[in-house]
């Protein structure tokens, strides 16, 4: 995976500040949600509207320059789904594509963080090429390929939804940057009154 070490969120929020294509705001948001919240980096800003699947992948493909490839694009040999623990595959959205000796091609939902890939290669013992690929499909192809993946992302969700109630501050309300803004502007006032 030489080369790879690049491959990061703070790193995709620099293009996309410098190239003007997200709002400065949204790209601070993600990573905010992504540090507290265990949010995915690519995920908020595509679910928000911020930019499309289409539009971010191929961002990732002419910086990172990594080729790019649809996940259902080709039949998904059984070796390959092997190879990796599918927990891990199911948890970063990650679809196998195939095992050459001590090689193995993986599609990433747009991005996957380097230090996700490094852990990812260690279990799996293989040298890993990541093609670039869209969360949907990625998505779609781990549901055909691993019929309990629908229920297990489903509860995923469940589980990440409790955690973010769990973490919120009590009377926090929705626990975003403006609650804190709006606590400290009726503070200020409760002070001046």
């Amino acid at each position: 995976m030489k080369g790879l070490e690049k491959l990061t969120c703070i790193r995709l929020a620099e293009v996309l500040t410098q190239r003007g294509t997200v709002e400065t705001d949204a790209i601070t948001d993600a990573l905010y949600a992504q540090d507290r919240q265990g949010e995915v980096f690519v995920d908020v800003l595509v679910s928000n509207g911020h930019i499309s699947e289409w539009d971010l992948a191929k961002i990732v493909v002419e910086h990172f320059q990594l080729p790019f490839i649809s996940a259902g694009s080709t039949e998904i040999p059984d070796d390959a789904m092997a190879a990796f623990p599918k927990e891990f595959l199911f948890q970063h959205r990650i679809v196998p594509l195939g095992v050459f000796e001590q090689t193995a091609t993986i599609v990433l939902p747009i991005l996957t963080p380097y230090e996700v890939l490094v852990r990812l290669q260690e279990a799996s013992k293989l040298e890993l090429f990541p093609y670039v690929g869209l969360i949907s499909e990625n998505v779609r192809v781990l549901g055909e390929i691993y019929p309990e993946y629908p229920d297990w992302a489903k509860q995923a969700q469940a589980r990440r939804e409790a955690e973010s109630r769990k973490n919120r501050a009590p009377g926090s309300g929705s626990g975003d940057w403006m609650d804190m803004f709006d606590s400290a502007d009726a503070s200020v006032r409760d002070g001046l009154g």
